[in-house]
């Protein structure tokens, strides 16, 4: 009987210590730096599933921007709702878990924010309104892309710092 308690209260804690992080609607940022108003909030302000994941570059915008433009293509150039150089890119997108081809109904913004000189947040912040089934279908989603989402920042801020992509 004891094994089972501290087996059920360690599940509880690392649930809680997970939740603590923000897992799964933020990765990587602070409370506050996910709170920021980013391009595209205002067009589904009804959004129930937002997500915003970041990173931390030693880079300046500039770097991180001219890697963007090399490592990034989207499927569908009607997709894109609006670029600003150096600063964000925002886009149409389709729900997390979708089929393919599934229309894009949500959006997602890429977006550059300095935080010196030379240092940059990447930020990308994605958000979706669904209800019912859709919503928790969403959400399983984001959870299950969380990792691949982590691994492509890293990615990213080791192409920006280590100079990997020619510009």
């Amino acid at each position: 009987m004891r094994i089972r308690t501290l087996a059920c209260l360690s599940l509880v804690a690392g649930a809680c210590a997970v939740a603590a992080t923000g897992f799964p609607r933020r990765i990587g940022l602070t409370a506050s730096q996910a709170d920021v108003s980013l391009p595209g909030d205002l067009i589904l302000p009804g959004a129930n599933v937002v997500v915003d994941r970041g990173i931390a570059i030693d880079a300046p915008a500039s770097v991180v921007w001219d890697v963007l433009g090399h490592v990034f293509e989207p499927e569908d150039e009607s997709t894109i709702i609006d670029i600003a150089d150096e600063d964000h890119i925002l886009m149409r997108v389709a729900p997390p878990a979708a089929p393919e081809g599934a229309e894009a109904s949500g959006t997602c913004v890429i977006a550059l924010l300095p935080l010196s000189p030379s240092r940059t947040l990447l930020h990308i912040r994605e958000r979706h309104a669904a209800q019912g089934r859709d919503r928790a279908l969403a959400w399983a989603g984001v959870a299950a892309e969380s990792l691949s989402s982590l691994s492509m920042l890293r990615d990213l801020r080791d192409a920006c710092v280590g100079g990997l992509v020619d510009a």
